[in-house]
């Protein structure tokens, strides 16, 4: 992978679902993590903090308290009888399988704009790490599945009712043989607009 500029990392970055078996060190984790550190937070400590999942008697538990969590949240529901327990199945192998997953969390504040300067700022810290590990040929998905809302999973997971979930980062390393997906994105005509223009076309609306 030839990595040129951080525009260009920017641009080849995609979320890697196909899983390696090849290990990653945790100094190499744990270099990634310092890098990410350095993205802009508003308060005066930094917001994020992460829990990672690793060993494997770490993994079983954790994989035990998203089945345990489906279940709770009656995820399952949209299965057909005959199809559940290979949806079961197929989502705790897939969860085993993965090499190492972080959780990564931000404070909850009940001011909007402290909530919302938490959220961003941890956004960034994930966004960081997702771009420093392509770099490093690594494979980030990042998932916000119904369990990071459940306060018992959280709880059993380490993460304090103080704190909320961002995302649930799934990790491995890239496959070279494997094709990586393309990604389209719309012009940015279709999504940026003069003020004076856009003001216009709110007042042309309210007319």
């Amino acid at each position: 992978m030839d990595i040129d500029s951080i525009e260009q990392v920017i641009r080849a970055r995609r979320t890697i679902r196909t899983l390696s078996d090849q290990a990653i060190s945790m100094e190499v984790i744990e270099e990634l993590l310092a890098s990410s550190s350095y993205a802009p937070y508003h308060s005066k400590e930094e917001p994020w903090e992460v829990v990672i999942v690793e060993t494997t008697q770490d993994r079983q538990l954790f994989v035990e308290k998203i089945m345990e969590s489906y279940d709770r949240l009656d995820t399952w529901a949209r299965y057909e009888q005959q199809n559940l327990e290979t949806a079961k199945k197929r989502t705790r192998d897939y969860f085993l399988d993965v090499p190492l997953t972080l959780i990564i969390t931000a404070p909850k504040h009940k001011s909007e704009k402290l909530n919302l300067e938490a959220v961003g700022a941890v956004s960034a810290f994930i966004q960081n790490f997702q771009l420093a590990a392509w770099s490093k040929q690594i494979g980030v998905t990042w998932r916000t599945i119904p369990v990071i809302f459940d306060g018992k999973f959280k709880q059993a997971v380490g993460v304090t009712a103080e704190r909320q979930i961002i995302g649930l980062l799934d990790i491995s390393v890239i496959d070279e043989t494997m094709k990586i997906p393309t990604s389209r994105r719309k012009p940015l005509e279709h999504w940026t607009a003069q003020l004076s223009d856009k003001i216009a076309k709110m007042s042309e609306g309210n007319e």
